[in-house]
């Protein structure tokens, strides 16, 4: 009997010891707390920066040209959550996005060290714009 209980109590800390370093490894797959990336194309002397919006925004951090016109695609596709719609404070924009789509949103031109925040309606899910 006591052997039995041994052998249980081993399995079950092997268990949440294996648990645990799977959560460690995999745990924030696909949901980074820092994903920047920088302009993804430029048109008519306009930088395009997609962002998606689907689980809540991606990327979270954005670092983008200063003194440059710059234009936000939203993104949507098939998006059911909180992120499908946005909010931009400093802009006043405040907008339920399409379910599937994509929304141009012009935020003008902004000085280096100057930063535009965003969030969804409910403001559980947010990005950040750095202009440098």
């Amino acid at each position: 009997m006591t052997v039995k209980k041994n052998s249980l109590v081993n399995f079950i800390v092997g268990f949440f010891i294996a648990g645990i370093i799977l959560f460690i490894i995999f745990g924030n797959s696909g949901k980074s707390n820092i994903n920047t990336i920088t302009p993804a194309s430029y048109s008519e002397g306009k930088q395009i920066i997609d962002l998606t919006a689907k689980g809540g925004f991606s990327p979270n951090t954005i670092t983008a040209k200063a003194n440059v016109e710059t234009i936000l695609n939203v993104i949507t596709n098939k998006t059911f959550d909180c992120s499908s719609s946005i909010r931009i404070p400093k802009l006043n924009i405040s907008e339920n996005l399409p379910l599937t789509g994509t929304t141009q949103i012009a935020l003008g031109s902004y000085n280096s060290g100057e930063e535009i925040d965003g969030t969804c309606l409910m403001g559980m899910y947010n990005f950040k714009i750095k202009f440098i």
